[in-house]
């Protein structure tokens, strides 16, 4: 039976590669202009937000896709806050990328973990997920940190991608999934959402 499962999926992830000319394993990197809506709910807002630098940060990204499965790492470069505080956001996720147009316009659909890393003045070590780094494991970050939810649009061209994506942070984590109802997070917003613009190379 596992067997099986493995031949379905191994077919799956190959089927798509032999539909054009898109390799069937790719490595890119990219930068992303990432901006904060701030909870904006009205069309006028929203752009009036857009103006402002502010709301604005800039992130470098790693993706790695086996035919239409993409694992993805995306670093929002350090942001300042009133009180001194500087943090960074990591958001590491997984989508599928689902062909409409084949070698040219692709959606995506996935999400992942969003783990802020943050250091403020007089504090002796940086804190992850609020912790001191010396009080958190690899296992707790996992666990801990917030899930967000990623839909967005590309267009390839050549070895280039440009895309558009849509960041949703959840009420969610791995560990609340153990406790009755913990699924339901999964569509609970925290009221935090971003869109973005994303322009990536492909190295190999």
């Amino acid at each position: 039976m596992r067997k099986s499962l493995l031949c379905i999926l191994l077919v799956l992830l190959l089927i798509p590669s032999t539909l054009g000319a898109r390799n069937l394993f790719e490595v890119g990197l990219g930068v992303s202009g990432i901006y904060d809506t701030n909870g904006s709910e009205d069309m006028e807002r929203f752009l009036e937000g857009m103006a402002h630098g502010e709301n604005w940060t800039l992130g470098v990204g790693l993706n790695a896709r086996l035919s239409i499965l993409d694992v993805s790492f995306l670093a929002m470069l350090p942001s300042g806050s009133d009180d001194g505080e500087q943090a960074m956001s990591l958001l590491s996720g997984v989508a599928l990328q689902i062909p409409l147009v084949t070698d040219a316009l692709y959606v995506s659909v996935g999400g992942g973990l969003t783990t802020i890393f943050s250091y403020a003045e007089g504090e002796a070590e940086a804190r992850i997920a609020g912790r001191a780094v010396s009080d958190v494991t690899f296992g707790d970050v996992v666990v801990e940190s917030p899930l967000h939810l990623r839909f967005g649009l590309d267009v390839l061209i050549g070895s280039a991608k440009v895309g558009f994506f849509y960041l949703v942070d959840t009420e969610a984590t791995i560990g609340g999934f153990q406790e009755a109802g913990g699924w339901a997070d999964l569509f609970q917003s925290t009221g935090n959402e971003k869109v973005g613009m994303m322009m990536q190379l492909a190295l190999f």
